[in-house]
């Protein structure tokens, strides 16, 4: 089964995008829910200032044992500029992945006689 949801939501006002995507999966060996989101804040800015800092990475990745859960989250934060009829603008982003599993068994290596032969 799997169920997967989208949404986008915009301000012109506060010159703000986001994109949210969902999705709910489940098979025979787990469950999988797995988030997208995309954010971008478009400010005008009367020139390009200084150049823009790499974007900073964030990764993070856990997994309990004791209830079978497995977690990952990935977000990427930074800026660029963009020029758009002679207009420059300020983009700040951020990208973000989760993924939470929840297994249904309890085998995560294969049994002593499988790797042995």
């Amino acid at each position: 089964m799997r169920e997967l949801t989208y949404r986008k939501k915009q301000s012109l006002k506060n010159r703000r995008r986001m994109i949210s995507v969902n999705e709910h999966t489940e098979d025979t060996d787990c469950k999988t829910h797995v988030r997208k989101s995309f954010v971008y804040i478009v400010r005008s800015i009367k020139k390009i200032e200084k150049p823009t800092e790499k974007p900073d990475i964030y990764i993070h990745k856990a997994f309990d044992s004791k209830t079978n859960e497995e977690k990952f989250s990935f977000r990427v934060k930074g800026a660029f500029y963009m020029e758009n009829k002679g207009s420059t603008f300020l983009v700040d982003f951020c990208h973000t992945l989760k993924i939470d599993i929840q297994w249904k068994n309890k085998v995560f290596s294969p049994n002593k006689s499988a790797t042995l032969t």
